[in-house]
């Protein structure tokens, strides 16, 4: 087991590794010039020669690839191009937001998505089972900014319980302002819970053709204890690996409905940061988002190599 935790944790780190490369190597392609999307079109050629020798941008990339990465590594991610502020001090509070942002959709989705997956799966074939493979199936297949912008309408407009954009306002307490967080939370739980039911549903009803399950009915087991012993325990392995690639999407792949409910985010900010060519603001968040769901996955897939009896039999 240990030697598979290691393995996990070096694959992990040479992942974030390439990743780095990739980030910083391929941004740089990018079409524009961080120093003229800075200053303007106004800007004199001397301006943009002294912008890009403050900034660093004049030196070859290989150097500042490894300037960056060693001040990633101490905890300095840089300034950003435009206002000259430090890329900790702009993104922190929007670091929060969107953590807060993913606790809560994450308190709902774990609940609701395996919930709804055993009790379907555990049912095949049954009114029960098709109703929610219906409606997980049309929630999986209805893009984001859709239900974000049905539940606006329903939830702001036609019954206004909740705003209709997710404005904070920085000068209160972030937990007195829960509401602004009701629209967002149920969009991310329709659209993740939808794919992790699916994903629990068929780990269920694989594990319930196993000949063990037949067996302990044959015994007379209580079918509530041949789910929570024998069933849970065999499909919690795959559940945790969406949970965490849903933990990776709810940090930083939830552009669209942060745009549509004005959320102040990790994504909405990687959108105006790419746009106006902030090389260092996108740098640091996307290589922030890789590393939640690169630990996301590493953690979930020792957790279930853990949890499973039949893998960790293979260790």
């Amino acid at each position: 087991m240990a030697r598979f935790v290691a393995a996990r944790l070096l694959a992990g780190v040479a992942t974030m590794g390439a990743v780095s490369v990739l980030l910083f190597f391929g941004i740089d392609l990018l079409p524009g010039d961080p120093a003229s999307a800075a200053l303007g079109s106004s800007a004199t050629p001397a301006q943009l020669a002294q912008y890009r020798a403050e900034f660093g941008l004049d030196r070859p990339l290989v150097v500042r690839y490894g300037d960056w990465l060693g001040g990633v590594l101490h905890g300095d991610l840089g300034r950003s191009f435009p206002s000259g502020t430090a890329v900790t001090e702009l993104v922190g509070p929007l670091v929060g937001y969107t953590s807060l942002l993913a606790f809560l959709t994450l308190l709902v989705l774990v609940p609701v998505g395996v919930g709804l997956g055993i009790a379907s799966g555990t049912r095949e074939g049954r009114p029960a089972d098709r109703a929610v493979s219906l409606l997980t199936l049309i929630l999986a297949a209805t893009p984001e900014f859709v239900i974000a912008a049905a539940l606006i309408v329903v939830l702001a407009v036609w019954i206004p319980v909740f705003p209709q954009v997710s404005l904070i306002d920085q000068g209160r307490p972030v937990l007195g302002q829960l509401d602004v967080f009701a629209i967002p939370v149920l969009t991310l739980v329709a659209a993740g819970a939808a794919q992790t039911c699916r994903m629990v549903r068929a780990c269920v009803i694989d594990v319930l053709e196993q000949p063990y399950i037949a067996m302990a009915r044959l015994k007379g087991v209580p079918e509530r204890q041949v789910v929570w012993r024998h069933v849970l325990p065999n499909a919690l392995g795959p559940t945790l690996q969406v949970i965490a690639i849903n933990l990776g999407w709810l940090f930083g792949g939830v552009v669209v409905v942060e745009a549509v409910v004005e959320f102040p985010g990790v994504g909405r900010a990687l959108t105006q940061a790419v746009i106006g060519r902030d090389v260092a603001v996108v740098q640091s968040l996307a290589l922030m988002i890789t590393a939640v769901f690169v630990v996301g996955s590493v953690l979930a897939d020792i957790a279930a190599t853990a949890l499973n009896p039949r893998l960790r039999g293979t260790l």
